[in-house]
């Protein structure tokens, strides 16, 4: 299970390095659309997102379109030692600095801690999908913990070489609520 999962990671991690920019822009373009036409996004209030990495659809213009919209947006910063997300609210980019693996995370000195009960979107990263709404992450398994006993609405975004018929699953593996793809929402 390991070495398939690992397989596909490289194999969509190829993709992000292959694909040209404004290839990969136009396909983020069309899931921003999906997103941000989602009666769930527009009733949300409250919403947990990353701060994407290479290998993942930007996120950056989610954040300003929910702050455009006067929404509360929370963004984690990773805790190695219990292997585990605390979210934080931020209103700037400016909130934020390098951190866990390179990753722009919430500086905790300039934002607020944010109960992860209190999201009503949860946007979960990920590198493959299957349309049974299983992912597979970057191998930590930190939002398989934070999602466990959660009831909330989450969703990953995805391009369209990141679906697949399946992707292997554990028995701690969550399957999401909705997948927003460059062709719509799978739910």
């Amino acid at each position: 299970m390991m070495n398939q999962k690992r397989d596909f990671r490289l194999h969509i991690r190829n993709q992000f390095e292959e694909l040209p920019v404004h290839l990969i822009n136009t396909k983020s373009n069309k899931v921003y659309d999906h997103l941000f036409h989602w009666s769930i996004w527009k009733k949300a209030s409250r919403v947990a997102i990353t701060m994407a990495t290479n290998n993942e659809v930007e996120t950056i213009p989610i954040i300003e379109k929910g702050w455009e919209q006067g929404k509360t947006m929370a963004v984690p910063k990773v805790n190695p030692k219990h292997r585990a997300l605390d979210f934080y609210v931020i209103d700037s980019f400016n909130d934020t600095r390098e951190d866990f693996a390179g990753i722009l995370e919430p500086d905790p000195s300039v934002t607020r801690l944010i109960t992860k009960t209190s999201f009503d979107l949860i946007i979960v990263p990920g590198l493959a999908f299957d349309k049974q709404k299983f992912r597979i992450g970057f191998g930590g398994g930190y939002y398989d913990r934070f999602l466990e006993s959660l009831n909330v609405t989450t969703c990953s975004l995805v391009l369209d070489f990141q679906l697949f018929d399946y992707v292997p699953s554990e028995c701690h593996d969550i399957p999401l609520t909705a997948l927003i793809t460059e062709t719509g929402i799978i739910r």
